[in-house]
């Protein structure tokens, strides 16, 4: 795959986020790390004190609880939102951008995207490279066929 020169590469996970950009051409590409981020999220047992709350039927006597909020997860969502704040700011108009992150993190980070940063969007990576160095995503990138 060839990465245009100024490319921003965005690899995200739920807890991890790195931005790159192409400081090469676009045949041979140089990725520079622009920013890292890591979250530190601990298990939903650790992040909840309450029990969930309980429900009172209306007909009968019986008694049934909430299902109970799943806070890890939201905290990951609410990072991948944030990485995705982060790439509209330090991206202009015409900067093309590729998206790498795992299924479910991309799917929260479509649901949040307005058109005009889609229009940006060179490719979407089904992968979960947040974690690699980046040699290995400029490899992943080179052998990528869409």
């Amino acid at each position: 795959m060839l990465i245009p020169h100024g490319t921003l590469i965005l690899a995200v996970d739920g807890a991890h986020l790195q931005l790159l950009r192409n400081r090469g051409s676009d045949a041979l590409p140089a990725l520079d790390r622009l920013h890292e981020r890591k979250l530190k999220n601990p298990a939903s047992h650790v992040l909840e004190t309450d029990a969930p709350g309980r429900a009172f039927s209306s007909a009968g006597h019986g008694r049934s609880a909430y299902d109970a909020p799943d806070l890890h997860q939201r905290r990951e969502d609410r990072f991948s939102h944030e990485a995705l704040e982060l790439i509209s700011s330090m991206a202009g108009e015409e900067t093309p951008v590729i998206l790498i992150a795992p299924p479910h993190v991309l799917g929260e980070i479509r649901a949040d995207l307005d058109p005009r940063s889609a229009l940006r969007i060179i490719a979407e990576i089904n992968k979960d490279y947040a974690q690699s160095k980046p040699a290995e995503i400029l490899e992943l990138l080179r052998n990528y066929q869409p």
